[in-house]
């Protein structure tokens, strides 16, 4: 009932049934995987089918929504970079 009471979550460890129990793709309307396991993929986004095969590249995820697949690079920054990036987005240093 997480979505549609309006709830956000954010899960960050393995998805084991003890810990989100058994329906836990539906907790989640957009799901971000990186560095998962086949049972984690069909635990957390069995509507989008098959797990893909892992990218070789640093900073790679997939982003799942209404069972489409979206394969993303993540934009890797220090603290200070984003602190400077919300304060100044015009920066063009950030």
């Amino acid at each position: 009932m997480g979505r549609a009471a309006r709830i956000h979550v954010i899960f960050d460890g393995r998805p084991q049934a003890t810990v989100l129990k058994g329906a836990a793709h539906e907790l989640f309307a957009t799901v971000i995987l990186a560095r998962f396991t086949a049972d984690t993929w069909q635990r957390l986004a069995p509507m989008a089918g098959p797990a893909p095969k892992q990218s070789p590249h640093p900073g790679r995820f997939h982003v799942i929504q209404h069972g489409e697949v979206e394969e993303t690079q993540a934009i890797r920054m220090t603290d200070a970079d984003v602190v400077t990036w919300l304060t100044n987005p015009d920066d063009p240093t950030a």
